[in-house]
């Protein structure tokens, strides 16, 4: 799609919300995602937090939203300081401890009213005072308030909404809807939202209705790994799926886990200061320090690897065990899942494991899904109802390229502005496949941005996945330090091939968020993309919801009969991957890229200039394996 392009959409609602991984959406009257990207492809600052604004006016530029509806993601004053309340009564009655009480809920409830923030947001510091306390009505022009309509037309108001979503609510309306299934169990965990940390609902020929929940003390299983992740020298917020990888380097040591364990519980009991919520506040920097201390003092007879292996045990177990205990009949049943705990992709083979028909994982399973599912919920709960049943019914996702996207105009412009030499194709799939499989390092930009944290094809890197010592000289070219081995692209009509037990899960694999077993054929044959215990990470290409990337793998196997290439996120590093022609440009420009394939477009490494290469790409030893 072209930015100068604007499509109209009546009943269309947009999603935002600006808090940790901060996005905007825009959906469809009947629950179509039209648009969806997180703040930090604009800002280029990974996890951005704060008001959207350059998705927002990404998605304004791209379509006429006069009309829409809004749904900002947070609760009301009133419930906002009754869950705080349940959360101050539950931590006492069950001897947790967290970082709320009831003499601060007095205090922010005493504020808030003396701000005249009586039915509005609260999660908003900034936020102008309610004008007549109208829930979503705040103080701005000649009238004296500003709606969600508002917000959409003008830019300078950043804050404005026709409903509210409660976190989780969010969570699980992306999970749901999405997934297709009538009847579903709905789960959500993600380190706290709201309050909470979990939720259990049931879908229903539409509606989402809860039945269980879970305060962010109880089900701590985000937190914990939070915590463990800063333990072992890694960033809390974004390296979690390191450990991930380097579980699979370690071994079953009960000692480990006991220990652990105790450690991780310990920290939660009345008259200890839980990690989680310090690392998250104003002692945030002496935490971390005082955990990677416990690192050697508490844990130093016990490998990272084994550690690792302890985390990641532990995390699966409390999530199947909590599933097991609340959710009767698992076997024949569908389940969808939202919140951060489902990036953990191992997980999520082990809940399809346990018995469940079909699983389907929200792409965008972090924070930065909640815009899409604020979105879904406004839309379940004032919509039309549809022929006399429920007003939304859930729809099978197609594809998750949803950001912005560029035509060939631009991008040409873009090639010429920055002076990078380059020509134009016929067949650019049989090019970039060829390249691939002489074992070049191709970056791939084209069609629409995916939204969520994985990378499927439009800007990825592409490798081939021969090389067993890949993952050692392509994450130091890209300045990665992932334990991790790449994922590979795999075309759907061969899954079978290359993986077990994929049935019910070939709808999640096209969005990379479960693992599976590997057949003796992928270890042989690419095992680039097979992790140490056999496992990988694949993404599903169906040529349905990408034609592009399954033309480049269907021409990659014609000439090495392997039907996986690797696909690796199109980024440096702690860098969001990219959003713009500008951006792919720019980093095939540092050297680490042999060619870029940029829409019909393909440029060679060799045509840049030997001293930005020399200094960007300069030979060193081979990054000791991880495991």
């Amino acid at each position: 799609m072209s930015p100068a392009r604007r499509d109209k959409h009546d009943g269309s609602v947009i999603g935002y919300h600006d808090s940790h991984s901060a996005s905007a959406a825009l959906v469809a009257s009947d629950g179509r995602p039209l648009y969806a990207s997180a703040e930090e492809r604009f800002s280029k600052r990974k996890l951005q937090k704060g008001y959207p604004s350059g998705a927002i006016a990404d998605l304004r530029r791209r379509f006429d939203v006069l009309d829409s509806q809004v749904c900002y993601v947070d609760l009301p004053l009133g419930a906002k300081v009754s869950r705080n309340a349940e959360l101050v009564w539950n931590s006492w009655a069950k001897r947790l401890n967290c970082e709320k009480s009831a003499g601060a809920l007095v205090g922010t409830l005493s504020r808030r009213v003396a701000n005249g923030q009586v039915d509005g947001i609260v999660g908003v510091d900034e936020a102008p005072k309610n004008g007549g306390g109208e829930p979503g009505r705040h103080d701005g022009g000649e009238s004296g308030r500003n709606d969600g309509r508002e917000f959409v037309r003008n830019s300078d108001a950043k804050i404005g909404y026709d409903s509210l979503c409660e976190h989780h609510t969010a969570h699980a309306a992306s999970a749901y809807y999405p997934s297709g299934f009538e009847d579903a169990v709905v789960l959500t965990i993600d380190g706290v939202g709201d309050c909470l940390s979990g939720c259990i609902f049931e879908g229903r020929a539409g509606r989402l209705t809860l039945q269980k929940k879970f305060y962010y003390n109880e089900l701590t299983v985000g937190a914990d790994y939070e915590t463990f992740t800063a333990m072992m020298g890694f960033n809390p917020d974004r390296h979690c799926g390191k450990i991930t990888g380097l579980a699979a380097c370690g071994r079953h040591n009960q000692v480990c886990i006991s220990t652990l364990d105790a450690f991780l519980s310990d920290s939660w009991r009345r008259g200890n200061r839980n990690f989680f919520d310090r690392m998250h506040g104003v002692e945030a920097d002496a935490t971390i320090a005082e955990l990677r201390g416990f690192r050697d003092s508490r844990f130093g007879a016990f490998s990272r690897e084994d550690l690792s292996y302890a985390m990641q045990h532990l995390a699966e177990e409390r999530v199947l065990s909590l599933i097991r205990e609340h959710i009767s009949d698992v076997r024949g049943r569908d389940i969808a899942l939202a919140g951060g705990v489902f990036a953990n992709v191992r997980i999520n083979q082990k809940i399809k494991q346990l018995g469940f028909r079909r699983i389907f994982i929200q792409p965008a399973m972090d924070d930065g899904g909640l815009a899409f599912g604020a979105a879904l919920h406004h839309l379940s709960e004032t919509a039309p109802p549809l022929s006399g049943t429920a007003p939304l019914r859930p729809m099978r996702m197609e594809n998750a390229f949803l950001g912005p996207g560029f035509d060939d105009d631009h991008i040409r412009e873009c090639l010429d502005l920055t002076g990078v030499r380059y020509e134009r194709v016929g067949n650019i799939a049989y090019a970039v496949a060829k390249l691939i499989a002489a074992g070049k390092v191709v970056g791939r930009f084209d069609g629409r941005m995916e939204f969520g944290p994985r990378a499927l094809g439009n800007r990825s890197i592409l490798c081939d996945t021969r090389d067993p010592t890949i993952n050692d000289w392509l994450n130091q070219r890209l300045q990665r330090t992932e334990f991790m081995p790449f994922a590979p692209a795999t075309l759907l009509e061969h899954a079978e091939q290359c993986y077990t037990e994929i049935e019910g899960c070939e709808h999640a694999a096209e969005f990379m968020t479960i693992t599976f077993d590997c057949t003796n054929f992928m270890r042989e044959m690419s095992p680039a993309v097979v992790h140490i215990d056999g496992t990988a990470r694949a993404q599903f290409v169906r040529e349905g919801s990408n034609p592009g990337l399954h033309e480049i793998v269907s021409e990659y196997v014609k000439l090495t009969g392997i039907p996986s290439v690797l696909n690796t996120s199109f980024n440096m590093h702690e860098s969001p991957i990219i959003a713009t022609p500008e951006d792919a440009i720019q980093t095939f420009r540092d050297g680490r890229l042999d060619y870029l394939a940029i829409g019909p477009f393909l440029a060679n490494a060799k045509n840049l200039s030997k001293r930005r290469q020399n200094a960007t790409q300069g030979s060193s030893k081979s990054m000791a394996a991880a495991c």
